[in-house]
């Protein structure tokens, strides 16, 4: 016989087609509850009496019952699961959506292929000094450089310092671009500056500016001609200096300005103007190594690679004393550079100018790294190693004397080598308040000055011969701002 039935919990009606047995769990099709089949209501209608249960347990147990009748029932246990109470159908869990999983997953390759795309662009792109090396003869094996950007952050030092410099055909160069590029002089253009010449003297200079530019102005530069060779044009110009012979200027890029003296053959020329294109991996700035790595991070800079015909310089012949006579110092100094250099594939130095102290830094660049740390061993151990706790050499005295005692007790107090891969260096450091009363005396002892190099038209001379600069033994180390005695002076 079919029946009604009511959802507890949502109250809806529930037919069923015959009465449910005391108990059975019954699920509300609307609102997904179970619950307990009520028991079977008595018909209305019958009058017959109810028969009571007869309760076949012995009689003290039924007496015993019957005395708690009447006693309110204890109360449920908090917490305690009710069996009458209707019972929630558990829900299902959620499924994640496969869309939104598909979204994370393409975020996270986007934003690694980002992360990648930007560790290779900052680990493989062309430093500034190597780009300006395109456009320097590609078998330059003298090159040096002027940070001026990073010099002129010390206002005062730069002062004293460019006026050493202030006659120089590249500051008059650079004053004359500045100029016509609407940037008044050198101080307002250029933000780097390098210089590269090979064995046979051809050299060209490279200016890389502070800010964009555009290159018609160079056509205002005195005695300007456009010309073009290989569909590249550049400018014939008057010698920026009195009585100096015309030059070639033109500009690469929005940032770059080249001069190339007239007398560079037009052959090496045309691979200047193209930046040296399908050849730069043969170019100084592809060919100089760890040395120009750590060389050109300075303030001022100069290397020589020792690399096809030319060669570290020979030992000069001992005098009757076997010191080279009343010259010994300066042949000792010979002697010396020439064993540093024996065996090597290049030097170089730098000085970094800091608001403390000014920072020198040697470098020489062997074939391998036994080799580096083998000098290293013997320099650490020779009288000059010991800093102002041993006897300097004769030529040590000879070289540096002319800086002034205080500028030479700094440097023998700071200096300290050491090796680095194939690298050896020797380094010392002065303070930047006193060398500013010398800078003039250091800089003509720690620049360019001539030398197989030569130079050329318009360029400072480079360190490509015997009569450049050479490394001395330990020299430079970036150390405290005052002079000081060490135990170890080498590390």
């Amino acid at each position: 016989m079919a029946v009604e039935l009511r959802c507890p919990e949502c109250r809806a009606k529930l037919k069923l087609d015959e009465a449910p047995d005391a108990g059975t769990d019954i699920e509300c099709p609307k609102c997904g509850t179970t619950f307990v089949a009520p028991e079977p209501a008595d018909d209305e209608g019958d009058d017959r009496p109810k028969k009571k249960k007869s309760d076949d347990r012995p009689k003290k147990d039924r007496d015993r019952d019957g005395a708690g009748e009447g006693k309110k029932k204890d109360k449920p246990v908090k917490g305690a699961a009710d069996p009458k109470a209707p019972r929630k159908r558990k829900s299902k869990k959620r499924e994640t959506s496969k869309g939104l999983l598909i979204g994370v997953i393409v975020a996270g390759l986007v934003m690694l292929a980002c992360v990648t795309g930007l560790l290779v662009y900052l680990l493989g792109r062309t430093p500034k000094s190597v780009e300006m090396m395109h456009y320097v003869p590609e078998d330059a094996d003298s090159l040096s450089g002027l940070n001026l950007g990073h010099a002129q952050k010390y206002p005062e030092f730069y002062k004293a310092l460019s006026g050493s410099f202030s006659s120089n055909e590249f500051k008059l160069a650079g004053d004359g671009i500045g100029r016509a590029l609407g940037a008044n002089d050198l101080d307002g253009l250029v933000d780097h500056v390098v210089f590269g010449t090979n064995s046979k003297g051809h050299s060209a200079m490279v200016f890389r500016t502070k800010s964009e530019f555009n290159a018609d102005g160079l056509g205002k530069l005195p005695g300007a001609k456009q010309q073009s060779l290989d569909g590249r044009t550049y400018y014939a110009v008057d010698g920026f200096s009195s009585g100096a012979p015309r030059t070639r200027v033109f500009a690469p890029t929005n940032r770059l300005v080249v001069v190339c003296p007239q007398d560079v053959p037009e052959p090496v020329f045309k691979k200047i103007l193209s930046g040296n294109a399908g050849s730069q991996d043969k170019t100084a700035g592809m060919r100089m190594g760890d040395l120009g790595k750590r060389v050109t991070r300075g303030t001022f800079w100069s290397l020589q690679l020792f690399q096809g015909d030319v060669k570290p310089p020979p030992a000069p012949a001992a005098g009757k004393d076997g010191a080279g006579g009343s010259d010994d110092g300066k042949a000792q100094f010979e002697r010396v550079k020439a064993e540093l250099l024996s065996g090597s594939k290049g030097y170089g130095y730098k000085a970094s100018i800091g608001s403390r102290e000014v920072r020198f830094e040697l470098v020489v660049w062997y074939p391998d790294s036994e080799k580096a740390s083998s000098t290293s061993r013997k320099h650490k151990e020779s009288d000059l190693g010991k800093g102002d706790e041993g006897t300097p050499p004769r030529w040590w005295k000879s070289e540096v004397d002319p800086l002034g005692n205080k500028i030479k007790a700094q440097m023998l107090a700071n200096i300290g080598c050491g090796s680095s891969g194939d690298l050896f260096y020797a380094r010392s450091s002065v303070e930047s308040a006193d060398l500013k009363e010398s800078v003039s005396s250091v800089a003509n002892k720690f620049s360019p000055r001539g030398g197989s190099g030569g130079g050329g038209a318009g360029m400072p001379p480079t360190p490509g011969g015997p009569a450049g600069p050479a490394p001395g033994g330990p020299g430079p180390r970036p150390g405290g701002s005052k002079p000081r005695r060490r135990v170890r002076a080498c590390r």
